[in-house]
């Protein structure tokens, strides 16, 4: 670990919970999963096949580790598989398995404290049992924040029933980070694996977009939200917004300037692959805007974020070690 510039830190990386699975058998159905059901059945029969080769890696630290030390990652911010929000599970159970991953994950970072820090899952489509399992995690576990779903069951997080969690966890000061798992009208997408490469950067797109004109950040100036897959479309064409916002009424009701400024509110990860849209990403949002994210250990992850980073031209040493590290850091309160 380089201790001049602080540590490398990788916020977007995921943990499953075997744990849970007994408890939810017999209950899942592929409508409650867009990611799934509009996957089609070849991408269905590859993620199968998929998922269980790196089921090793999702459950085993010690895999982790060694992958961690070989892509240069000093820290990872652990947060559960997306399959795994379970948020179509009544409340009740809903709030069982979301305290059952959150005990699996502090485990797995009371093991590791100077490698591991955990995001916790919550139960949102139970608000109130959302907003303790918050607490509980920040302040029993010791977590730096929560990893939520771009919808809720299909409910979009501007809806006035989520403005509690997200006014909590403005004020707990901790990070939520925002994460896709399919569209969730996504019958166009089922060839081609495009419930993943459009589908999931556009419903972080319109999770984002709605976030900001449905007045979130406005109400909340000093929420952390971090978006995965680099913010999805948002910030390469939210000049868009800005001038239906000039020329139109419907985004004007519930901000007070134009949507593209609320994106300095906002954080995102580097997940976009090459050098070119990650330099673009940062000249977007600022280098104290945009974290490393590899969405460990998923075949649409990325595992060279340092050879990527180092790879971008003209930035200076110290925006690369924001990106690096530092701001990633800030978010999570890593000293």
């Amino acid at each position: 670990m380089n201790h001049s510039t602080g540590p490398t830190i990788d916020m977007h990386a995921h943990v499953g919970t075997p744990a849970c699975e007994p408890l939810v058998a017999g209950l899942f159905s592929t409508r409650m999963d867009p990611f799934t059901h509009f996957g089609g059945p070849e991408t269905v029969d590859y993620n199968r096949a998929h998922f269980n080769d790196i089921r090793p890696r999702l459950v085993d630290p010690a895999l982790r580790l060694d992958d961690m030390d070989a892509m240069g990652i000093d820290i990872q911010a652990l947060s559960v598989a997306p399959p795994q929000f379970y948020y179509w599970a009544d409340p009740e159970l809903g709030r069982r398995l979301a305290r059952m991953q959150n005990e699996h994950l502090a485990e797995i970072t009371t093991a590791h404290p100077h490698r591991f820090v955990g995001l916790a899952t919550v139960p949102l489509q139970d608000v109130a049992g959302a907003i303790a399992e918050l607490e509980y995690a920040v302040r029993s576990l010791g977590f730096r924040g929560a990893e939520i779903c771009t919808n809720v069951n299909g409910l979009d997080l501007d809806d006035r029933r989520f403005r509690p969690f997200f006014a909590k966890a403005s004020e707990l000061d901790v990070v939520i980070l925002l994460h896709p798992h399919g569209f969730s009208q996504g019958d166009r997408l089922t060839e081609y694996y495009l419930s993943n490469v459009i589908g999931n950067p556009l419903d972080s797109t319109v999770a984002l977009t709605r976030i900001i004109l449905g007045g979130v950040l406005e109400e909340l100036p000093n929420l952390k939200l971090c978006f995965v897959h680099g913010g999805g479309y948002l910030p390469f064409y939210s000049p868009r917004m800005d001038h239906a916002y000039a020329e139109r009424p419907e985004s004007r009701h519930l901000i007070s300037r134009t949507p593209s400024s609320y994106l300095s509110q906002v954080y995102v990860d580097g997940l976009v692959y090459d050098a070119p849209h990650l330099r673009f990403l940062i000249d977007r949002m600022g280098a104290d805007h945009v974290v490393l994210g590899t969405d460990y250990p998923f075949d649409m992850g990325h595992y060279d974020p340092l050879g990527q980073l180092g790879s971008v031209m003209g930035l200076t040493d110290a925006e690369r070690n924001q990106v690096r590290g530092e701001t990633a850091a800030k978010l999570l309160g890593i000293s």
